[in-house]
């Protein structure tokens, strides 16, 4: 299992597609990634709760949680996404 509890920052993207096992409460401490965050049909009801900055793109699935896109739109009103949200599918 994932747990980084003391990772603040990823200097390229994340990329966690298709593994269920692995959502935000497993980044408690990240606020920044430079690169695409790739959350597309896993675990992710939401951000992680401290992620300030994503530098490229969010993509995700149209099967994902409302709770999670309503949490990227949030995010990309506040000008944390860079990049834009995408679907994968």
């Amino acid at each position: 299992m994932l747990h980084v509890p003391k990772l603040k920052h990823i200097g390229g993207e994340l990329n966690v597609m298709g593994n269920q096992q692995v959502n935000e409460t497993q980044f408690p401490s990240l606020e920044t990634i430079n690169g695409d965050l790739i959350i597309a049909k896993s675990g992710f009801k939401k951000l992680p709760p401290k992620l300030n900055h994503i530098g490229g793109r969010v993509i995700i699935s149209k099967s994902d949680p409302a709770s999670l896109l309503q949490d990227l739109i949030r995010a990309s009103e506040a000008g944390i996404i860079k990049g834009g949200i995408f679907y994968c599918d």
